[in-house]
């Protein structure tokens, strides 16, 4: 089929080199036929929006963002542990200077920005958007391409990005995060249900149905080098869950009860699609029970049962597998009929790759036993049946206590402490940063701390909030607090945090590098996550620092890391002093850019 489009296209770009031709001479109209070409000859495919500037980017013309630290709202309850980082001002500037010090070093982001609704929720130049503004969408994808541009540069190649989302903005938000991560990297687009009918907004008494929906988008950075995701499961208590499907009129399988697995005999061997050899084990004198036998025989309830036999618990299955046909025709041809056998095989996929896996059948059709253990676990003393979870979560049942969670009051699109969880558990490793550059109330801080209280992880995190309705010091702050000390509703957990504010150094300062110098410390801090307090780590910035850290060198048996300016020059002496512990020189990175704008580097 004719692409009409670029027929027409190269039509008038050849009139354009005619025009060319008759006009050499006219700088004025050559330069519009340039600006004409180019117009053509752009994206043809993608989004498309109305740029706009914010005063935010304007402010950067003149000055250059820096940290500033608030050493009264430090908080320290993890004497070994690295620090996280609470940045107040605008994610802008946030993410200018976290370009300088995490440049792909961040492995996961969760961010959860405004929804667009029109109902005050996305301030654009300190004046909320609302659904009159014609530029609505444009502000917003200005505002939000400008940042996804950075996360992305942020992020390490097995790094992943997750961005919850409304459906006034998803549709836009897909085509610009395929333009910006790349249609390849896009993962999934998840739907979380977030309430009920009865407490969903929208709709009624309209046209529109209501709204009880979110949506997560999911991008990687690199596809080829992210690592494979933790299963999702969602988890039920065995009790209750037993008694949902009784009152449904749903049957419930797992019922029965392997005691004892009885004496086992060699019989037979074949061999799966590889050759590989599956052994075939008689069982005599086993011993199997239903579950009302146990109730009865032990005096237990059924709940009872289930927590004390879990591991024993099995349903019978006919497995779509080319193991079981493979062994029935090895017993048909054997002319055995067994009540009750094994197998033993090494699986060359799945979870039991690589190790003997042993498997029971029973009866003439030797349906396979399944046991509860597989798709359940215990928490707590507590034993949950879990489901693998695919592209819809049900988060309504975390809806209700959202109001205690952290011990602040935010109203404002508070989101579960478990869907957090859930989001960076997924991550396979424990020792992760993660990143949440609209962290409203905290929740993303707080799920690092309670998942690595539960699994012995040790994730960091650092937050950007702005500080409208002193949201940062009031709300955002304070929540941090309970999770780590603990609060009425709030388990105790364990970290360290930070407090940053961002400023501005004017370009135009005499001695821009001393004034930026003065920041420094905040950059080394940030980029490594420790606290610079001249007794575990040191930050040497001249000669004279150096000179006297050596003539003290004793006093300094905690020092675990010096920071040094590329200024600094070390004698001989001091090299072999100092070695001994971890030695980093402060980079050019942080804002030799910026300098070599005023001529003060090259």
């Amino acid at each position: 089929m004719a692409n009409i489009s670029k027929i027409k296209r190269d039509k008038m770009l050849s009139f354009i080199n005619k025009l060319r031709d008759e006009h050499k001479t006219d700088d004025e109209c050559l330069i519009a036929l340039g600006e004409i070409e180019s117009a053509l000859t752009s994206k043809k495919y993608g989004l498309v929006w109305e740029e706009h500037e914010e005063e935010v980017d304007k402010q950067m013309v003149d000055n250059i963002p820096v940290f500033v630290e608030d050493e009264s709202k430090e908080i320290i309850s993890d004497n070994n542990g690295k620090f996280n980082f609470l940045l107040e001002g605008d994610n802008l500037h946030s993410l200018y200077l976290l370009e300088k010090t995490h440049k792909e070093k961040i492995d996961l982001i969760y961010i959860d920005p405004p929804y667009n609704t029109g109902n005050k929720d996305f301030i654009y130049d300190d004046a909320f958007v609302d659904e009159e503004d014609s530029f609505r969408h444009s502000k917003w994808l200005s505002f939000m391409a400008e940042r996804l541009r950075i996360a992305r540069r942020l992020l390490t190649d097995e790094g992943v990005i997750f961005i919850q989302i409304n459906d006034i903005e998803v549709a836009q938000l897909k085509v610009l995060c395929d333009e910006i991560f790349g249609e390849y990297n896009f993962l999934n687009l998840i739907s979380i249900k977030m309430k009920n009918i009865a407490g969903a907004s929208g709709g009624g008494q309209d046209k529109k149905f209501k709204k009880n929906c979110e949506y997560i988008l999911i991008y990687t950075k690199n596809y080829d080098m992210f690592p494979l995701l933790n299963s999702v499961y969602d988890y039920k208590e065995i009790g209750d869950l037993v008694e949902e499907y009784r009152k449904n009129n749903v049957s419930w399988k797992y019922t029965s009860i392997l005691l004892d697995s009885g004496d086992k005999e060699y019989i037979a061997s074949t061999i799966d699609g590889d050759g590989n050899e599956i052994k075939i084990f008689k069982r005599e004198n086993y011993i199997i029970k239903s579950i009302g036998q146990i109730m009865k025989e032990e005096s237990l309830t059924e709940k009872e049962v289930y927590y004390k036999y879990g591991k024993n618990i099995f349903m019978t299955a006919m497995p779509q597998s080319s193991i079981r046909p493979r062994v029935m025709n090895k017993l048909e041809e054997l002319g055995l009929s067994l009540d009750f056998y094994s197998i033993e095989y090494v699986p060359k996929t799945g979870k039991n790759k690589g190790r003997t896996y042993e498997q029971f059948y029973k009866g003439e059709k030797s349906r396979l036993l399944a046991w509860l253990r597989d798709v359940s676990e215990e928490k707590d003393g507590v034993l949950y049946k879990k489901d693998l979870q695919g592209t819809y979560w049900d988060f309504t049942p975390y809806i209700n206590n959202l109001t205690k969670e952290g011990d602040i009051e935010f109203n404002n699109g508070k989101k579960p402490i478990e869907l957090l969880k859930r989001i960076i558990g997924m991550f396979p490793q424990k020792d992760i940063t993660v990143l949440d550059y609209f962290a409203g109330s905290g929740s993303t801080g707080h799920a690092v701390l309670q998942l690595n209280k539960e699994d012995d992880g040790t994730r960091n995190f650092i937050l950007c909030t702005n500080n409208d309705n002193d949201i940062c010091a009031d709300i955002t702050l304070p929540r941090l607090k309970n999770a780590i000390f603990g609060s009425e509703h709030t388990q105790a957990t364990q970290g360290n945090l930070k407090y940053y504010k961002t400023d501005f150094v004017s370009k135009s300062e005499e001695m821009l590098s001393d004034a930026l110098l003065e920041h420094i410390k905040e950059m080394v801090q940030l980029e490594h996550m420790v606290k610079i307090d001249g007794k575990n780590y040191i930050l040497l910035l001249d000669d004279e620092q150096a000179d006297e850290l050596e003539k003290n060198w004793k006093d300094y048996k905690d020092l675990k890391g010096i920071y040094i300016s590329k200024n600094v020059f070390l004698t001989s002496s001091q090299n072999e002093l100092f070695n001994t512990v971890e030695m980093k020189v402060i980079p050019d990175y942080y804002f030799n850019f910026e300098l070599k704008e005023v001529g003060e580097t090259w």
